[in-house]
């Protein structure tokens, strides 16, 4: 996906020529699990319909947990790209309602979600870092690895 003129276009206009990744994330998601949030901001495009749910960073507690009340869902329709501001909280994308499946193009400043190169045992926000500019509160139900921070309070959001 990253060579195709429209990724080069895409990092010029949204990324001011930084570097970027263009991927994908696909599946049969129902399910909230946990809220990640980056540094910078992630375009959805809806290669299908799907529900995409997401909060506000500035709702983290101080003791880094969420409430999951505060989720918003919002249709991404086939063919819509959308700006995921780094202030937004957001995860795996949902399939829409009747869809077997869901498939969004995600693009990210390049290295996102890489693995991270140092331990990350200092408490505070530090916990949350999961990946490279990918800060992570997951649901007890959430299934996420040992190790996990897991912050999110109430329901795990069923679509």
């Amino acid at each position: 996906l990253e060579n195709l003129d429209v990724s080069r276009k895409m990092g010029v206009w949204a990324y001011g020529e930084s570097p970027i990744q263009v991927g994908y994330c696909n599946g049969d998601n129902h399910k909230l699990n946990a809220v990640e949030y980056h540094r910078s901001s992630e375009i959805n495009i809806g290669a299908t319909d799907a529900i995409l749910l997401v909060g506000s960073e500035q709702d983290i507690e101080d003791d880094f947990t969420y409430d999951t009340s505060k989720i918003e869902a919002f249709l991404l329709p086939k063919g819509t790209a959308v700006e995921i501001y780094a202030t937004t909280l957001h995860y795996a994308p949902c399939n829409a309602v009747g869809a077997d499946k869901f498939r969004v193009v995600v693009v990210l400043p390049k290295g996102t979600n890489y693995p991270l190169t140092e331990k990350h045992e200092a408490g505070g926000e530090d916990a949350l870092l999961a990946a490279t500019n990918k800060w992570l509160i997951g649901h007890p139900e959430g299934g996420l690895p040992e190790g996990s921070f897991i912050g999110l309070k109430g329901e795990n959001i069923t679509v």
